[in-house]
């Protein structure tokens, strides 16, 4: 297996990181089984001339090469190691203030340091841990033993990355080639969704529309508010891998066609029954999407897995588009930006690409983009091809309500 360092990056180099003046004291090479083979990635270990330090990653992720930083925090809800063990792929957690997903559950080994490795760590060591994704953010809690602790990473532009330490980037490692060749490898259909059904060229600005969108999957980052660590405090224990791959269906009860039900005050009959696989930009899952008829005729969404949680439930009434957000308008937006949706100043808190099936073969898979945008209280979802968007807005329900609803059994506690 080769440890080779995939990046232009090297140890001993010195950079700027908006602001923060870092040098690269080592190369930490980790891995993972999966299904049999061993998936690795490579850490920088940053440090400053005040003893603090931070964690760049690289590895080859669902949406191609990915850069992410990566530095220590003390959750405001204190987890234990005996808590954070028996979290599972889609339980939710709260380190922060408010209940986040969990979307990565894995062990990682320490293959090869070059250079000099963070307090501690030496290859052969093996530590736990798990990834928790705020939309805008990426939670990590890591543990060997008795001992864990927590990181918060963001992404990093590839750009930002080779500015602040002086690189060229490679003619296939910018942000428009990276999210071309995931577009590639993730399906091979996503440049010609654009065309319309009858397969004929679409409008002059289909190139633009894709470049856009496919930049945005993959490098739209929050870098720059890492531009100051100053008391951020050590980085002991490695982070981990960010890439989050791909997970099983959500759980869905059962299929509830025809089913009629009373949710919110209103009653909804399903009429329809879809699995959509959604990739973000800190991962894949796939969610199960009811479609539902309210009495007078509106129609509306009930997700199973908006986030990937197999108990996160979102009822969403379908909503007038924005005038102001046409599909090209809205594929320009960037995770925490702020839109005005329904009346509301709400933060985009991820962009996806969803695949979804209607479970009849003769029918070519729909692919779409979009995003999830929210507020304290209210969630929205924006879909669209170069043609037309679609518009959501809803709440999370809590699982035991649907349940009761639909006459199914309590869920099973863990």
């Amino acid at each position: 297996m080769s440890h080779e360092n995939p990046t232009p990056l090297r140890v001993g180099t010195a950079g700027t990181l908006n602001g923060w003046r870092v040098r690269v004291a080592g190369r930490i090479v980790l891995g993972v089984e999966v299904d049999g083979e061993t998936y690795t990635w490579n850490e920088f270990h940053l440090v400053d001339n005040s003893g603090n330090s931070a964690t760049l990653v690289f590895e080859e992720g669902e949406a191609g090469p990915e850069w992410k930083i990566f530095r220590e925090f003390t959750p405001t809800q204190p987890m234990a190691v005996r808590e954070a063990a028996a979290k599972k792929l889609g339980d939710t957690v709260n380190l922060d203030g408010s209940a986040i997903t969990v979307t990565l559950v894995d062990q990682s080994e320490v293959l090869f340091i070059e250079g000099r490795a963070p307090e501690g760590v030496e290859v052969g060591d093996i530590a736990n841990y798990f990834n928790a994704d705020a939309g805008n953010r990426m939670l990590v809690a890591s543990w060997s033993g008795d001992e864990i602790e927590f990181y918060e990473g963001l992404d990093a532009p590839a750009e930002s990355v080779a500015s602040a330490f002086g690189f060229a980037l490679a003619p296939n490692s910018s942000a428009k080639s990276q999210v071309a060749s995931f577009s590639n490898r993730a399906d091979n259909n996503a440049a010609s969704s654009f065309r319309g059904e009858s397969g004929q060229g679409g409008s002059g600005s289909s190139g633009l529309f894709t470049k856009i969108v496919f930049v945005l999957l993959g490098g739209a980052g929050l870098f720059g508010a890492y531009s100051c660590f100053s008391g951020g405090g050590n980085v002991s224990r490695l982070v981990g891998s960010s890439a989050a791959r791909a997970t099983a269906p959500a759980a869905a009860p059962q299929a509830l066609q025809g089913t009629s039900a009373r949710l919110v005050g209103s009653t909804f009959t399903v009429a329809g029954n879809t699995v959509v696989t959604v990739i973000r930009t800190t991962g894949r899952h796939e969610q199960r999407e009811y479609q539902l008829r309210e009495t007078g005729g509106a129609s509306a969404l009930l997700i199973n897995g908006l986030s990937g949680g197999a108990q996160e439930w979102h009822l969403l009434r379908a909503i007038p588009a924005p005038k102001e957000l046409t599909p090209l308008a809205s594929a320009t937006k960037k995770k925490g930006e702020k839109v005005m949706i329904d009346g509301r100043s709400v933060t985009v808190a991820d962009l996806f690409q969803a695949k979804s099936t209607s479970g009849e073969p003769a029918k070519a898979a729909l692919i779409q983009y979009g995003f999830v945008a929210r507020d304290a209280e209210k969630w929205f979802l924006a879909r669209w091809t170069e043609q037309q968007i679609q518009f959501f807005g809803g709440s999370a329900i809590p699982e035991a309500e649907v349940r009761t609803a639909f006459g199914l059994p309590a869920a099973k506690t863990k």
